[in-house]
């Protein structure tokens, strides 16, 4: 009765153990957050999926964005979009137009590019999923984003695929409120580029009799 009781209280205090040492979203968020504090850019190439059963859609893209604090550029098939941290320029190539929005105009609600290394820092609640997950063949940490100010957003939940050996975000996978699922992978990650500031700003003269939708008037 003895030993067996020693050997319970063994096992039990093993158990606790592995608890105490189990990696939660924080740790993990905060490793994150301090890696991301000592980028001065970022210089991405990735894959866009969308998934929406509604529509009956389920296309992919590929894409490359570059961020510097609050400034990006997206570039996406025919779109490409320059963010100066104040205003935003969306361009199509198809029709050959422009608009342009005040960032807090179009940002409230909306997915900002510049924040998908960063985004668990700012109004969200987050949770362990997995902490042995395997997605796409790479071993990652998964943790659910839910915005504190939900009713606000176009989406209700983000889940973050973390490489497990970079300690980098590798996917992200939005839920919409239409249940469709919006998703970034990460297939190629740079951040010891110096980028010019003029490179976050739209230069009409690049793209020869664009047609300007300005949203700011």
């Amino acid at each position: 009765m003895i030993k067996k009781s020693f050997l319970l209280a063994i096992a039990f205090l093993a158990a606790s153990a592995i608890q105490l040492h189990a990696q939660t979203s924080k740790e993990i968020l905060d490793k994150l957050s301090a890696k991301a504090k000592t980028f001065k850019t970022i210089t991405a190439d990735f894959s866009y999926t969308l998934n929406n059963p509604k529509s009956n859609t389920n296309q992919t893209m590929n894409g490359s964005v570059k961020i510097k604090g609050s400034k990006y550029y997206l570039s996406m098939s025919n779109f490409q979009i320059w963010c100066d941290g104040k205003t935003v320029w969306n361009y199509n190539k198809e029709g050959n137009e422009v608009t342009i929005d005040n960032l807090a105009d179009v940002k409230d609600g909306a997915f900002d590019p510049a924040e998908l290394f960063t985004i668990w820092e700012k109004n969200f609640k987050h949770e362990m999923k997995n902490t042995n997950a395997t997605v796409d063949g790479v071993a990652c940490y998964q943790i659910a984003l839910y915005p504190n100010d939900a009713k606000n957003k176009a989406y209700h939940t983000i889940y973050l695929n973390i490489d497990k050996a970079k300690m980098e975000v590798f996917k992200a996978e939005i839920k919409t409120r239409e249940n469709a699922t919006i998703s970034y992978k990460v297939k190629s990650f740079k951040t010891t580029n110096e980028i010019a500031d003029g490179e976050f700003i739209f230069n009409k003269s690049k793209f020869p009799g664009v047609e300007e939708i300005d949203n700011r008037i």
